[in-house]
């Protein structure tokens, strides 16, 4: 998997949608964006650093208003490797990589950022 090409990103981040069993990976703002989409509305936003692309910047996408009530996840950016290495015991794909920090770093602190605003929102 090349990850210096937008079929590459692209193809790391449908991978990743699956592994976090999100609904869909679909083309960013740019080349080197992509989007991973939950079926609950969640958004995430990766930002492959380019040339070469070793580390992915990965931003929880919150509605504007969030922003208004100073609601926020900050991103984080995330080291990978350029591919798994046979035979190398506990290797990992960029993929899983990925999938891991952000199920581990992201996905609460995006979800408790969601829940803060519902109720700020709430009628």
């Amino acid at each position: 998997m090349d990850l210096t090409t937008p079929a590459g990103l692209a193809s790391v981040a449908r991978d990743v949608a699956e592994l976090l069993q999100a609904e869909r990976a679909e083309p960013g703002d740019g080349p080197d964006r992509q989007r991973v989409t939950y079926a609950d509305g969640r958004t995430l936003e990766l930002v492959f650093n380019r040339p070469p692309s070793t580390h992915v910047t990965i931003t929880p996408v919150l509605p504007d208003s969030a922003r208004t009530h100073g609601i926020g996840v900050p991103p984080i950016t995330v080291y990978l490797p350029n591919r798994a290495r046979r035979g190398e015991p506990g290797a990992q794909t960029p993929a899983q990589v990925l999938a891991d920090q952000i199920h581990e770093r992201v996905e609460k602190a995006h979800a408790v950022a969601l829940a803060e605003l519902r109720k700020h929102t709430a009628p």
